[in-house]
């Protein structure tokens, strides 16, 4: 997802009125033009919008992405609508210059499922913006799905940039962790969008119409993962595309507006997610949180049902422990694990109309009784595979050299905190520490802040085990590079215990902590 997670430490301020720090804008993008109507928003990109119907006496609408949601993302299968909301952004002109507040009341509708959308109603109304902001008028939303092809911009307020490209297709299925979206947009090189840009619109060229809202894109090539999405065709085969960015259209508003212009889910041939329309309904049971054990079998059985009597359905499933796997047939997950992690899955069934239906629940793969003593016991200890086999914040684990942060060794890292606001961001892994075997925990860390006190743990970190603290760290211990920490784990030998690093940062005067080649030995 496109939603900007914000880096501190030497880097330029954006919006200092907002105290947000953000790394350097991105290089791919034009010059700045073609920003009316835009909203800038504290974590993403927004813009105003209207209906093709609609009129002056209406009130202004705010259109975001789901993942934008001032409240954190929505989790899949829900739909939010008539949320009172305090949402506010700035107002661009054309040229990137803030115009004004833009203040809304309410969520009209939020989504992160078929589709990744939030649509908010202002406090104004569309004639009061004209004649308060420079005759700024909305965006209007195309009535139509958009063509193969499409010339197109996409505008981002966050960044005051400007891509410019052509719709390169469209993906049956995006999906990305437990969401899944239909029919998504998929872009020609020319718009390889960034982390800032998530609620970008998508302008068409020809006549400025709204056509889509700026998604996602695919990081570091992994396949289904947070800010990795894959794309799914219709017999259910993933592919995965590094680089690769996405959007979802929005015509699908216009299909489910009543007569008084506001989104009623009710309407005859509405196309938004949570419509009442007819069509078969499939249903997997989520099988709760599940255990194994490395070099021991597994078989877990899923079950689905089906609205429609006589339907076949197919299964697949995404984010298995390495080691298993899923009959398309029968959806029997089997196999012996070969690894130690924790990780969520998620299992789609599939009739033979399309009609699909998910379940995601979490695994935890502890290392067996019966390891050896010596060895690395943590999976991916120097991040270089992103964020497999770690949970948490999303986005912590990434490159962090072109923002100052370099890791200790090979190109990732974790980077927690770091914002100059009060946060809280934590990673964690599973370990398994062998019957009758001594461990130790080592990692490196470069504490680095901008708190001048030398005396006052204003910024920490604390390492735990379990239910256990090895360490508290803070901006106290800020140094020039990395310093290699080391705790004992014996004590917890013949368990499986949880290893988090937790920090927290107060509202002012940011403390980064950047976490790299852990080891348990």
């Amino acid at each position: 997802m496109r939603k900007r997670r914000t880096l501190a430490v030497g880097l330029a301020i954006l919006a200092a009125a907002a105290g947000v720090v953000a790394g350097p804008a991105p290089a791919q993008a034009l010059a700045v033009t073609g920003l009316g109507s835009t909203i800038a928003l504290n974590n993403c990109s927004g813009s105003l919008v209207r209906w093709p119907q609609s009129v002056d006496a209406d009130r202004a609408m705010l259109l975001t992405n789901g993942h934008c949601y001032e409240n954190g993302f929505i989790n899949a299968g829900v739909v939010l609508q008539n949320r009172a909301s305090t949402r506010s952004g700035t107002l661009l002109s054309d040229s990137g210059a803030a115009l004004g507040t833009v203040r809304a009341d309410k969520l009209i509708y939020g989504t992160m499922t078929g589709t990744d959308v939030a649509l908010y109603e202002l406090t104004d109304t569309f004639a009061q913006i004209k004649s308060k902001y420079s005759n700024t008028t909305a965006l209007t939303v195309a009535a139509t799905r958009p063509a193969d092809g499409t010339a197109m911009t996409i505008p981002s307020s966050y960044w005051k940039q400007v891509w410019t490209c052509s719709i390169n297709g469209f993906v049956p299925t995006l999906r990305e962790d437990q969401w899944s979206w239909k029919d998504s947009i998929r872009y020609d090189t020319g718009c390889q969008t960034t982390h800032g840009t998530s609620g970008s619109p998508i302008i068409r060229t020809s006549d400025r119409a709204i056509i889509g809202i700026n998604n996602t894109g695919n990081d570091d090539g992994a396949s289904c993962t947070l800010n990795n999405p894959c794309e799914v065709d219709a017999n259910g085969n993933v592919t995965v595309h590094q680089g690769q960015s996405y959007g979802e259209q929005t015509y699908l508003f216009t299909t489910c507006l009543n007569a008084s212009r506001a989104i009623d889910l009710t309407v005859a041939g509405c196309k938004l997610t949570g419509a009442s329309a007819p069509g078969n309904t499939v249903t997997v049971a989520n099988p709760g949180a599940q255990t194994a054990t490395v070099g021991t079998a597994k078989s877990l059985q899923i079950t689905a049902t089906d609205s429609a009597s006589g339907q076949t359905l197919t299964y697949s499933a995404t984010g298995l422990p390495a080691g298993l796997s899923i009959n398309a047939g029968t959806g029997l997950i089997s196999g012996t694990p070969t690894t130690a992690q924790s990780t969520s899955s998620t299992v789609t069934a599939r009739d033979a109309t399309g009609a699909t239906g998910s379940a995601t629940f979490s695994w935890t793969v502890g290392g067996g009784g019966g390891g050896t003593c010596s060895g690395q016991k943590l999976a991916n200890p120097g991040f270089e595979s992103g964020a497999t086999s770690w949970t948490g914040t999303t986005g912590a684990i990434g490159q962090w050299s072109s923002q100052g942060e370099a890791a200790h060794g090979g190109t990732y890292s974790a980077w927690l905190l770091g914002y100059g606001t009060t946060h809280t961001e934590a990673i964690s892994q599973a370990v398994t520490i062998p019957a009758g075997c001594t461990a130790t925990l080592t990692f490196w860390v470069h504490i680095d802040s901008a708190e001048t006190t030398t005396t006052t743990a204003y910024d920490k970190l604390t390492v735990t085990a379990g239910s256990t603290t090895l360490v508290t760290l803070s901006n106290l211990n800020k140094a020039t590079g990395y310093v290699q920490k080391s705790y004992s784990l014996s004590a917890f030998a013949g368990q499986t215990v949880t290893l988090k690093f937790s920090g927290t940062e107060d509202s002012s005067l940011q403390t980064s902590f950047v976490i790299d080649d852990t080891a348990v030995n």
